[in-house]
């Protein structure tokens, strides 16, 4: 028995012995097709101990008997293998599709996403393509934390509103950049784009990610990478995608008046007397009319998208067809897009690839007028009375016709016929656009590559406006003895870009990963514009300018900027632990005088992966965890091309040319820049069944351009200045959590929270304000947020005589309206403080329900529609009004009332018209179908796809009276600015979609 002891007891000590020496292995890490995957990371599980395999995937490295190696590589399924004092250790790598999808498409280069040191939003193309709509940035609603999209309006094709980290300028642009397939692009052209054709959507958000492009990144970079070839070699993919549908106006809580609640109003505001009263009541020639039946319909919606793509070892392609074609919702709009895409890549040898990237479309749009005014039909909707028909009755009823047999068009009490005008004054324009470059790719030595790419962004855009001769419009504006009006414009824009990079990767030892790139940008943009008007047309068949019987007006114009560009980029980790990166550019713009031309824009930042570190390897519930932090500048140019300098324009004066001055110079304007610093952490938890990010960002904006306004003593009313600084500060929170992974059944929950703080620091001003010279309701105030309202305050109702009453600028109760008692309302502006998304994914074998909800608050908005419709306190008598204004003043002591009607009030601005903006909606809702593969296999299809979808389905508004999502008030009248008005533009639109997607 002792001797079996203390041979056990031998053996054990050997055994330990054994384990507890260094085995040196070698072996070779291989592909599903046998091939060697150079450069893959192998480690000692716990250190940061080991080696990468060799250009053939071969390896060596010495490790404890009972270690377990790590193997890693990007694209490919991580793998530990037990060593068990094995010496030869060969190992297959399998490609992971799910980590393919999570590389990245930085600045002019693509890194894993668990190596971002930046803040980067990633939303896969996939998700975008079942929604009907026409323009490709109103597929960023809700898609990321920290980027607030808000639809300008409803109109088909029409844009939205992306604000990337709040505002970062007074003046300048807030838009992001948009860059897709390295080509920048302007607003004008993301209703040219197929939504079909992206593979991702790369959002740019903090000074690390964004300062490699310099002058044109302030507010954000948007990175659009199309397809690109078939996902399996060999195996060429087409895809039919068909699309149909139908969109409504969003109902909203403006309850009109019926035709006797309306006559009411008029005989109590002295308007209309009783006596007439009585007869329009009671006669057939004045019809209840509900003219949002009249002037409103269902839009459909129909798209038909074909696809082709293919790889194989020496080439990739992908090529496709796509009509969309959107009826608005309004009579007389609609919206058609073309468009065709070819994407080539050839590796003719083992060191270049060459190829391009090519999209060309035509769209068609029909417009109608959003100006506050008669021509508008979302005005008309709500202010034509209930009982003024659409065409003229007579005293049975019956419709009264023209000579021709022809209904005859009823004015209104407007003066005017919406119906009449939207058939005889028709404005529609038409956009040819070509987007696209060729590249090559050098590999002279293994990890070094030079990449050089020509491209071009043109453009051909014709609009047509057309006032019929006879017409009621040409009645009011035009010439009796030459009706008729036309106004052709247009304009041919060219944006050319040459970037040349040059990239090397390389591990001088260990652990140790180095990328540096560095490269060169020109940018060229040239603008040809032209206008000619004229009257006098024969008939409304012949409406070319050349049977015009005189020109009246005209004029042509050609702009041009140009960018040129250094700059150098350098990423470091350690092990896959510990990353750096900085960035460095300079740009010179053409829109500065000479001794401000150039600006230097430069970003750091550092990450760490934490749980590669030892300390945390017996935390099993913890997958990932990732500090990040970053810092950098951005810069951001004047929107007008030459402000800078002086100028004088040429005119006509006394029947000869004269010139005259046109513009102020200044010589001494500079570069509006941004300062931002960021601090992050990504987080995964229990096999990443919650994972997400928590951010934390500061903005801080300086040198801000502004048309400063001037003394008229001077002859100019403004000049563009840098006046001051501002700040945007917050923090953007995601969480994803797998509720359920239980065989064919998934369900996962999803949200994101992003607040802004936005101040105007400084205002190089003179201690004054800066009063909106738009709107006249806003201001830039030290101190305040930017665009803070700046309004006469209401204080209510005088109950014994029903007066509207106002606050003085000390606070004193008056019936007296005054615009000098306007005061700043701090802590009311139009930017929403708070806002985000959350929803839920669910699948069960081949069906699956997807729901998303968007929400925003914190901002107020102007509501000019319930000033025009609720509160004009008799003043707007001729026109329909709201139910609620029936809830007015009628005799001593009343209170909770509006004040008393009569026709010979005034309305006047004031913050009566001012309500919170907050709101939640349900924003998409999809419902889909694959068949199983055990049908669809035997026709040789893929993947069979029906699905059903909803947008904008519910809303929940407890403050706001109409739609709260407001993007722009009115584009014609020039009220812009984000959320601040209501002033009936488009109205937005409920949709439902139906659709199917078949691959083969």
């Amino acid at each position: 028995m002792r001797k079996s002891l203390l041979l056990f007891s031998t053996f054990l000590f050997l055994v330990f012995q054994t384990m507890g020496q260094d085995v040196s292995i070698t072996g070779k890490v291989v592909d599903v097709a046998g091939e060697g995957i150079p450069g893959v990371n192998v480690l000692i599980k716990g250190t940061t101990i080991g080696t990468t395999t060799d250009v053939s995937g071969s390896y060596s490295v010495s490790a404890p008997g009972d270690a377990i190696l790590v193997f890693t590589s990007v694209g490919y399924t991580k793998q530990e293998i037990a060593v068990n004092n094995q010496t030869t250790i060969n190992i297959t790598l399998e490609e992971d599709i799910s980590e393919l999808s999570e590389v990245v498409v930085t600045g002019y280069r693509s890194v894993k996403k668990s190596d971002l040191t930046s803040s980067i939003a990633v939303v896969d193309g996939d998700n975008l393509t079942q929604q009907p709509i026409g323009s490709v940035d109103n597929l960023l609603q809700g898609q990321s934390p920290g980027v607030l999209a808000v639809s300008q309006n409803g109109r088909p094709g029409g844009n939205a509103y992306i604000r990337i980290r709040g505002v970062g300028s007074v003046n300048a642009s807030n838009e992001p950049l948009f860059i897709i397939d390295g080509i920048q692009m302007t607003q004008s052209d993301y209703n040219a784009l197929n939504p079909n054709d992206i593979q991702s959507i790369s959002i740019l958000k903090d000074a690390a990610s964004t300062s490699i492009y310099g002058a044109r990144a302030s507010n954000g970079v948007v990175l659009i990478t199309t397809k690109s070839g078939a996902a399996e070699k060999g195996k060429p993919t087409i895809t039919y995608k068909f699309q149909f549908g139908q969109k409504e106006k969003i109902p909203d809580n403006f309850d009109m008046m019926n035709k006797e609640e309306k006559l009411a109003y008029e005989v109590a505001t002295g308007g209309m007397s009783q006596a007439t009263a009585d007869f329009v009541s009671t006669s057939p020639a004045y019809p209840e009319t509900d003219w949002q039946d009249v002037l409103l319909r269902t839009g459909q919606v129909q798209s038909h998208d074909l696809s082709l793509a293919s790889t194989t070892d020496r080439a990739k392609y992908f090529f496709s067809l796509g009509s969309y074609d959107e009826e608005g919702i309004s009579v007389g709009s609609n919206f058609e897009r073309l468009s065709g895409r070819l994407n080539l890549e050839f590796k003719t040898t083992d060191w270049l690839t060459f190829g391009n990237n090519l999209t060309v479309s035509q769209t068609k749009e029909r417009e109608t007028r959003d100006r506050f005014n008669v021509q508008n039909p979302f005005y008309a909707i709500y202010a034509y009375n209930p009982y003024e028909s659409e065409f003229q009755l007579d005293a049975n009823g019956d419709f009264v016709l023209d000579e021709n047999g022809d209904k005859v068009y009823n004015l209104t009490r407007q003066g005017f016929s919406i119906s009449e005008a939207l058939r005889n004054n028709p404005e529609s324009n038409e956009r040819l656009s070509a987007i696209g470059g060729v590249f090559a790719r050098i590999t002279p030595i293994e990890g070094l590559v030079y990449t050089s790419r020509v491209s071009m962004n043109y453009q051909i855009y014709r609009r047509e406006y057309y006032i019929q001769p006879n017409s009621v419009l040409d009645g009011y504006v035009g010439d009796p003895n030459a009706p008729g009006i036309k106004t052709d414009n247009g304009y041919d824009r060219s944006l050319t870009t040459w970037t040349n990079t040059l990239e090397y990767t390389f591990k001088p030892m260990g652990n140790h990963n180095i990328n540096v790139l560095g490269g060169t940008e020109y940018v060229k943009s040239r603008l040809e514009q032209y206008s000619i008007s004229g009257k006098g047309f024969p008939s409304e068949d012949f409406f070319t300018q050349d049977n015009a019987s005189e020109i009246t007006g005209g004029f042509t114009s050609i702009d041009e900027w140009a960018l040129w560009s250094q700059f150098l980029n350098v990423n470091y980790n350690f092990g896959e632990k510990y990353f750096v990166t900085g960035s460095v550019r300079r740009d010179g713009s053409s829109r500065f005088g000479a001794d401000n031309r150039y600006g230097i824009f430069y970003a750091g930042s550092f990450g760490w992966n934490m749980t590669e570190e030892g300390f945390l390897n017996d935390v099993s519930w913890l997958e990932q965890l990732k500090f990040r932090a970053s810092a950098g500048t951005s810069g951001n140019v004047p929107t007008s091309l030459y402000a800078a300098l002086g100028y004088y324009n040429i005119g006509n004066y006394n029947n000869t040319s004269a010139s005259f001055p046109g513009q102020l110079e200044n010589p001494n304007l500079q570069w509006e820049e941004n300062f931002n610093y960021s601090v992050g952490i990504d987080f995964g938890l229990w096999n990443n069944r919650l994972s997400g990010s928590f951010d934390y960002y500061n903005r801080d904006t300086y040198n801000l351009l502004f048309p400063r306004p001037l003394s008229q003593t001077v002859g100019f009313t403004s000049r563009t200045e840098n006046v001051g600084k501002i700040k945007n500060s917050g923090i953007e929170l995601e969480l994803n959590a797998i509720v359920v992974d239980q065989g064919d059944f998934k369900f996962n929950i999803f949200g994101s929270y992003s607040t802004v703080k936005n101040e105007v620091l400084e205002l190089d001003n003179g201690g004054e304000d800066i009063i909106d010279g738009n709107s006249g309701i806003s201001l830039l105030r030290e101190g305040l947020t930017a665009n803070t309202y700046y309004l006469v305050r209401y204080a209510g109702v005088d109950p014994d005589n029903g007066d509207a009453l106002y606050y003085d600028i000390n606070g004193e109760i008056t019936n007296v309206h005054s615009y000098d008692d306007a005061v700043a309302l701090e802590g009311k502006s139009p930017l929403p403080t708070y806002f985000g998304n959350f929803g839920f994914n669910s699948s069960w074998k081949g069906l699956s329900l997807n729901v998303n909800f968007f929400y925003q608050g914190g901002n107020y908005i102007y509501n000019y529609q319930n000033e025009a419709v609720l509160m004009s306190d008799g003043s707007n008598y001729n026109i329909n009004q709201r139910k609620d204004a029936l809830n007015y003043w009628k005799n001593p002591g009343d209170t909770g009332v509006l004040p008393r009607p009569d026709a010979n009030n005034d309305i006047y601005d004031s913050d009566r018209y001012l309500q919170k903006g907050d709101f939640i909606r349900l924003r998409n809702v999809t419902l889909a179908y694959s068949l199983p593969k055990s049908l669809i296999e035997k026709a040789k299809l893929s993947n069979v796809e029906f699905y059903v979808q909803g947008t904008n389905l519910l809303t929940i508004n407890p403050h706001f009276t109409g739609d709260p999502e407001v993007g722009r008030g009115s584009d014609e009248s020039n009220l812009t600015t984000l959320g601040e008005f209501t002033l009936f533009t488009y109205p937005n639109t409920r949709g439902y979609t139906a659709g199917v997607n078949v691959t083969f």
